[in-house]
C-alpha cells in the first residue's frame, strides 16, 4: 500500500498534504529583483535545504564557500560564468550540475541577455556557515 493510500484508495486530503511538502512548482518559487540576485527558499529539512537562485543579466552570486556542507547547483535557464576558485571561470547554461564540496570557493555571474535560473541545493550539517571571498 502506497503512503497516500487507505485501504487501497487513494484520498485527495491525503495526497494535497503530501504534495504541499514534497512537491514543488520553480515557476511559483522563483522571484527575479532588477537590484541584486535573489535566494528563494523552498524546503529545508534537518540534512538538506533548497532554494531557487535568480538573476537579471549583469547580476552575481559572490564568490564564497561553505565548510559543512556540499552545494550542487542545477541550471534551469540562461547562460553565465562559474567561478570554481579565485582564478577560472567556466562557461554555464541551462542543462549543467554544478557541485562544490566543503571549502571550495564558487560563485556565479549571468552573463547572457536572458535571466539566469538555478536550483540549489546545500546537503551536510545545517546551518550551513557561509565565507565569502
Amino acid at each position: 500500500m502506497r503512503c497516500w493510500e487507505v485501504e487501497g484508495k487513494a484520498t485527495l486530503t491525503n495526497i494535497e498534504a503530501i504534495k504541499a511538502e514534497r512537491v514543488f512548482e520553480i515557476d511559483k518559487i522563483a522571484k527575479f529583483d532588477p537590484d541584486e540576485a535573489q535566494k528563494n527558499y523552498f524546503y529545508e529539512t534537518d540534512k538538506t535545504v533548497g532554494a531557487v537562485w535568480c538573476l537579471e543579466p549583469g547580476q552575481e552570486l559572490y564568490l564564497h564557500s561553505h565548510s559543512n556542507v556540499d552545494d550542487i547547483w542545477v541550471c534551469m535557464e540562461g547562460e553565465g560564468i562559474y567561478f570554481p576558485d579565485l582564478e577560472n571561470e567556466i562557461p554555464i547554461k541551462k542543462g549543467m550540475v554544478l557541485l562544490a564540496k566543503p571549502n571550495q570557493i564558487h560563485g556565479m555571474r549571468n552573463t547572457g541577455t536572458e535571466r539566469f535560473m538555478f536550483v540549489g541545493f546545500a546537503a551536510g550539517s545545517l546551518p550551513m556557515d557561509i565565507t565569502r571571498y
